[in-house]
C-alpha cells in the first residue's frame, strides 16, 4: 500500500463535536470554519480594536480587522507557494494544496481575535493586576498559598491575546453549544502560535510565551494526540501564519505612522538607512531605496520589499523543512538572512519613532488605566463566596450584594454560559471545588473585558468611576 505524503496527515478535519453536515470535499470543511467565525461578533469587533493607535478617528489607519485581512492576504500567497513546492517534493498530495491555503488563511484571520482592548498595554494591565491585585479578591476560605491555585493563576499572570484567542474560538461562542465555533483540529492547531500552556516551563522561540491556558490544556492534548504530533511542538503551518503577520505589521505600522503624519516616507528611509548602518555597517542592502519623487510608501517600499520578504520566507521554509515539520524550528524569518534583517531594522525604527510618539504613549497610558480600573471595580464580585456567586449566576435571590449584582448583570451572556458549562463539569464534592470555581470566575471576568472594543472599555470605565453615564 502506497504511503500518503507526510503533510496529508496534518490536515485533520475532526472537530470537538462532529458536524451533522456531510461534505464531499475536505476543502469545504475549512471553508466552513471560515464562515463560522467570519460572521461572529468577536470577529466584527476587531474593527474597533486598535492595531497601534486606539480610538483613531482616521478611517485609513488600520484596526485589528484590517490588519488581519492584510495578514490573510500575505498568508494565502505564502501558503500557496509553499504548498505547490511541497507537492513538487512529494510531501503533499495535489488535491491537498487548497486545504493548506485555506487552513493558513483561517489562522491569519483569527490570529488577533483574542486581543483585549488597547492591544499590548491591555495585556500588560491584566498581567499586572493578576500579579499584584487579584489575590486580594480571594473569597474567605481560599489560601493564596494553595499549590493548585498557584498553577491556575498562571493563566492570568501570563495573560496574552494568543491563548485568549484560542479560548475564544473553542469556548466562548455559546450561542449553539459548549464547543464555540467547533472548528476543525487543523484550523485550531494552526492558530497556536506558542506551544506550551500557561504555567509550564518557558523556553526560547515557540515556548517563550503561553499559547493556551490551563483551562484549554486538556483540549490541546487531545488534538495533538489525534494527529500524532508531540506536545510542545508547533504545528508546521503555523510558521506560515506567523511569518505573514511579521511582514504585514512591519510594513503597516510604518504606513500608519505616515498616514498620521508622525513621519514622512523620506524621514522613514533616512531613519531606516541610519539604523541599518548602525546595525550592519557597510553590508549591502537587499532592497532598493526608491529615488522617485515623491516616494509612495505602498508602491515604492511596502510592495517590493514585501515581495522580497515573501521569497526569502519560502526559501527558508524548505531550508529548514524537517525542523518545521517536526515543529521545533523557531521561525521562518531569521535575522541572519538579508530580509530578516530588513524587517528587524523596520521594527527598530517603529519602536524608536512610532511606539514612543506622544500620541501612542498617551493612548497606552489611558488604556492601562481603563483596564486596571474595570478590573479593580469587579474585585468585589470576585470576593463573593462561591455559593453566593453561584446563586447570582442561577438567578436566585441574594441579600446584601446590590452593587455586585449590578456589576454581574453587565457581564456578557455568552461568557456566563461558558462559565456554566465549565462549572457543570466540576465535582462539587471535591475539596478543590471552590478554588476551581474562583479560577473560572476570573476567566469569566477576563473573557468579558477581553471581548470589549477600545471605545466600549473606555465608556465602561467612565461609567464605573462615575465620570459619565453609559447609554445603552
Amino acid at each position: 500500500m502506497e504511503m500518503k505524503p507526510k503533510y496529508d496527515q496534518l490536515l485533520c478535519v475532526d472537530r470537538m463535536r462532529q458536524s451533522s453536515m456531510k461534505r464531499k470535499f475536505t476543502i469545504d470543511q475549512f471553508y466552513s470554519d471560515r464562515s463560522r467565525f467570519l460572521y461572529s461578533s468577536s470577529f466584527r469587533r476587531l474593527q474597533q480594536k486598535a492595531q497601534v493607535f486606539s480610538l483613531e478617528p482616521n478611517a485609513s489607519v488600520r484596526t485589528r480587522l484590517t490588519h488581519s485581512l492584510e495578514v490573510s492576504d500575505l498568508g494565502r500567497t505564502l501558503a500557496n507557494r509553499i504548498a505547490y513546492r511541497l507537492h513538487e517534493n512529494k510531501l503533499l498530495s495535489p488535491e491537498k494544496i487548497p486545504d493548506v491555503v485555506a487552513i493558513v488563511e483561517n489562522a491569519c484571520l483569527l490570529h488577533d481575535i483574542g486581543n483585549p482592548p488597547f492591544g499590548h498595554f491591555g495585556e500588560i494591565a491584566i498581567r499586572d493586576w493578576a500579579n499584584h491585585n487579584a489575590l486580594e479578591a480571594l473569597p474567605e476560605g481560599i489560601s493564596a498559598k494553595d499549590a493548585l491555585l498557584k498553577t491556575l493563576m498562571s493563566d492570568f499572570r501570563e495573560f496574552d491575546g494568543n491563548p485568549q484567542g484560542f479560548r475564544t474560538i473553542t469556548k466562548l461562542h455559546t450561542e449553539y453549544d459548549e464547543y464555540s465555533f467547533n472548528l476543525t483540529f487543523a484550523t485550531l492547531l494552526c492558530t497556536l502560535k506558542y506551544s506550551r500552556a500557561a504555567g509550564e516551563e518557558k523556553g526560547d522561540g515557540i515556548l517563550k510565551k503561553a499559547g493556551y491556558f490551563q483551562s484549554e490544556k486538556d483540549l490541546v492534548e487531545k488534538i495533538y494526540a489525534k494527529i500524532g504530533k508531540e506536545l510542545h511542538h508547533r504545528y508546521p503551518l503555523t510558521y506560515i501564519m506567523e511569518a505573514a503577520d511579521d511582514i504585514a505589521y512591519c510594513m503597516s505600522d510604518i504606513a500608519d505612522g505616515i498616514e498620521k503624519r508622525i513621519l514622512t516616507e523620506g524621514e522613514f528611509l533616512k531613519e531606516f538607512q541610519s539604523e541599518w548602518k548602525c546595525r550592519y555597517g557597510e553590508e549591502e542592502l537587499p532592497v532598493e531605496i526608491p529615488v522617485t519623487d515623491p516616494v509612495q510608501f505602498g508602491r515604492d517600499i511596502s510592495v517590493p520589499w514585501s515581495q522580497c520578504a515573501l521569497k526569502e520566507t519560502v526559501d527558508n521554509y524548505f531550508e529548514h523543512e524537517e525542523e518545521i515539520f517536526e515543529g521545533t524550528a523557531d521561525s521562518l524569518i531569521h535575522t541572519n538572512k538579508p530580509m530578516g534583517r530588513v524587517l528587524e531594522t523596520i521594527k527598530s525604527v517603529s519602536r524608536r519613532i512610532l511606539y514612543t510618539s506622544f500620541e501612542a504613549e498617551s493612548i497606552e497610558l489611558t488604556g492601562y488605566a481603563v483596564i486596571t480600573g474595570i478590573l479593580k471595580n469587579y474585585e468585589r464580585v470576585l470576593r463573593l463566596p462561591c455559593q453566593v456567586f453561584l446563586q447570582m449566576v442561577n438567578g436566585e435571590k441574594t441579600e446584601g450584594v446590590d452593587v455586585e449584582r449590578r456589576l454581574f448583570n453587565r457581564l456578557g451572556r455568552r461568557y456566563i454560559t461558558a462559565y456554566k458549562y465549565a462549572i457543570d463539569k466540576l465535582d462539587a464534592g471535591q475539596h478543590d471545588y471552590a478554588i476551581k470555581e474562583w479560577w473560572l470566575r476570573v476567566h469569566l471576568l477576563l473573557d468579558h473585558v477581553s471581548g470589549m472594543t477600545d471605545e466600549f472599555a473606555l465608556e465602561t470605565y467612565q461609567m464605573l468611576e462615575g465620570i459619565n453615564l453609559m447609554h445603552k
